[in-house]
């Protein structure tokens, strides 16, 4: 991170940060979505739009997973951009305004870190939500490993668009 980066942020630093945070994060839980669907159809033989119903298994159980279905599709995205993509584009937040993080360099290694991390979400996380609700972990039956850590790398890359995001929102 910068050698100008202070540990704590003014409020006022806190307030419009948020806004480009929220965008950021919203953008990309997007393109790590468009990324894990060309996976899936390109590497795994199934139609682009399975990992986003996989998703919506969550709370239509298995039955989301056979052929199209609109309901898991949009539950899935739903989910997605409204759970993970929005809770970590907080942590992002947080933390860049903690840290001043204006360029694209350091939005670059924070958003790295953050898309790491946020594999909590498969090895912890997910595991426990679907067995409580569905009595099995759809996810991690349905997507492998490494596809999955390619794709969380890939939404932590992506807070690199932050500094370009928070200079359009400023104008």
């Amino acid at each position: 991170m910068s050698k100008s980066a202070t540990v704590t942020a003014k409020p006022d630093t806190l307030g419009k940060s948020l806004l480009p945070s929220i965008a950021t994060g919203q953008a990309a839980g997007l393109i790590m979505a468009v990324v894990a669907m060309l996976v899936f159809a390109v590497f795994l033989g199934k139609s682009p739009l399975y990992p986003v119903q996989v998703i919506g298994a969550t709370v239509f159980g298995e039955g989301a997973l056979q052929g199209f279905q609109l309901n898991a599709l949009l539950a899935g995205l739903l989910l997605h951009q409204l759970g993970p993509a929005l809770g970590w584009s907080l942590v992002f937040w947080l933390a860049a305004s903690s840290l001043s993080i204006d360029s694209v360099q350091d939005s670059l290694i924070l958003g790295l870190v953050i898309g790491i991390v946020s594999m909590v979400g498969p090895y912890l996380l997910v595991p426990a939500a679907l067995k409580s609700l569905q009595g099995v972990d759809y996810w991690n039956r349905e997507v492998p490993l490494f596809w999955d850590w390619a794709a969380h790398i890939v939404f932590g890359v992506s807070f690199g668009l932050y500094p370009l995001i928070k200079g359009r929102l400023a104008r």
